[in-house]
């Protein structure tokens, strides 16, 4: 049997083979700019500048979770309605941004291939109409398919282009670009999905891409279990982790997030304490449940980190990993919906896991200590128990 987790995951496109993501994306990009008439771009040019200028609308935990069950038809075409909206909306507002870069950026090949991407994206989403029937949301659906896939291995390509561009661009700069860009793909992301998955269930106990009874403990596991693979395929010996408190805790949740976050954090700690000689010593976590939600510490023997590295964990250029690094500890830093494509040595995977913590509105704090080892907080919070307790 298929672990939610999992189907989840397939909704937000994590388990979808790099295969699969080309052809889709050749299709996706296959209506480029070059095809269109003068008129047609003016046109395109106009919406661009006033959807860049509408708000973007935050996204809710509570309103995800919203939906009675099983979704009445109306509801859903509603949904489809403001789905279409907003995503409009948020890729307007990244095409702008794009285009206030320095022209030397701009021209870097990976980040015009992602200003390309969006702006076909764009062009689809007011190309289709709200869905007014059933069947047209199952069309619709398709289109949130294909949008999802298409962009699957943006944050990989988009790293690319800073790197190579770094010499145009400040560190202060790219990492406030970075930070939006990527904080507002995951909401992009978790809007179609969310839609994709209210029209095709994930399971009883989802409502589109939120578990009611999410189990940190359960995500921990599986997390543990994969990072552990890989440090087998790397290192030749897998570290443990126990739970010593919280295994039964159960919050609504959107499982993908927080199995990122788990898996880039153990990754961290189960490097650390193999090439720290301390891989006897099982990584702790610790999950209690708070008035908002749950708190994860996840506690290891690795050695901390170095001081003068310490200031430099969640800036957008800083990674431990050398230079050459394998594909193995690479795939880790692949956020949902990376397709485990290798962005090893760019620094995404701390300031990433941080995003999605605080999506929500939880928090992702680090305690270390230099010679012993490191404490890493996550605070998901979750309105169930906020409205419970």
């Amino acid at each position: 049997m298929i672990s939610g987790i999992r189907q989840c995951s397939r909704h937000l496109g994590r388990f979808h083979p790099l295969g699969s993501y080309v052809g889709m994306r050749r299709r996706w990009m296959s209506s480029s700019m070059e095809s269109l008439s003068d008129d047609e771009r003016l046109e395109l040019e106009k919406d661009i500048k006033m959807f860049a200028q509408k708000p973007q609308k935050q996204v809710k935990l509570e309103d995800l979770m919203a939906f009675k069950q099983p979704v009445e038809d109306a509801a859903l075409l509603r949904n489809g309605e403001e789905v279409l909206h907003d995503i409009a909306v948020r890729l307007a507002h990244r095409l702008d941004a794009l285009r206030y870069l320095d022209y030397l950026i701009v021209l870097n090949p990976s980040i015009s291939q992602i200003y390309s991407l969006y702006y076909n994206s764009f062009r689809v989403m007011r190309s289709t109409d709200p869905p007014n029937t059933v069947e047209e949301n199952a069309k619709f659906v398709q289109v949130l398919d294909h949008l999802v896939e298409s962009h699957s291995n943006t944050i990989p390509v988009l790293a690319k282009g800073f790197y190579e561009a770094r010499r145009y661009i400040s560190t202060t700069d790219s990492a406030k670009f970075l930070d939006t860009h990527l904080r507002a793909r995951i909401g992009t992301r978790l809007i179609a999905s969310h839609h994709i998955a209210l029209t095709n269930p994930i399971g009883d106990n989802f409502i589109g891409t939120v578990q009611m009874n999410c189990r940190p403990s359960f995500v921990l596991n599986e997390s543990a279990a994969f990072v552990g693979d890989i440090c087998d395929m790397k290192y030749g010996t897998v570290p443990q982790l126990v739970i010593d408190q919280g295994a039964d805790i159960e919050i609504p949740y959107v499982p993908v997030h927080m199995e990122y976050v788990f898996t880039e954090l153990l990754k961290n700690s189960f490097r650390a304490v193999v090439e720290n000689g301390t891989h006897n010593i099982p990584v702790q976590a610790t999950i209690i449940r708070t008035g908002q939600g749950v708190m994860v510490r996840i506690r290891d023997r690795g050695g901390g980190i170095p001081p003068p590295m310490e200031k430099e964990i969640f800036g957008f250029a800083f990674s431990t990993f050398d230079e050459g690094e394998g594909d193995g500890f690479s795939t880790l830093n692949s956020p949902p919906g990376g397709g485990g494509s290798s962005i090893a040595g760019l620094g995404y995977g701390l300031p990433l896991s941080r995003a999605y913590a605080e999506f929500f509105g939880g928090k992702l704090q680090v305690q270390t200590y230099h010679g012993w080892g490191t404490d890493v907080y996550v605070t998901l919070r979750s309105p169930f128990y906020a409205n419970k307790l």
